[in-house]
């Protein structure tokens, strides 16, 4: 065990799994870290973005699903904008729509 060379964590991850036939989201999955304690799934948005063909528009609209009730303390509220960004490119990412 060592110390890191680097203590550069990310402010907000997303981690996405997409099971695609052409263009058509045939399956999803979810999950959000730096902004709770553990990892954060999102199995509404996995569930909205089930037989979707994967565009930006949609992908918009999954983030937006996914900020629902999510609140900032102040010191964090910064997430609440940089969060959906960092949603919709990982699904670009995955979709192979980037």
């Amino acid at each position: 065990m060592r110390d890191r060379s680097s203590y550069a964590f990310a402010l907000v991850s997303a981690a996405v799994a997409l099971e695609m036939k052409g263009k058509t989201i045939q399956q999803a999955r979810l999950a959000l870290g730096g902004v709770a304690h553990k990892p954060w799934r999102l199995p509404q948005v996995e569930s909205f973005l089930r037989g979707k063909t994967a565009s930006e528009a949609v992908f918009k609209e999954a983030a937006q699903l996914a900020m629902q009730g999510a609140k900032g303390y102040g010191h964090n509220d910064f997430k609440l904008t940089l969060t959906p960004q960092t949603i919709i490119q990982a699904l670009k990412g995955a979709s192979n729509l980037a």
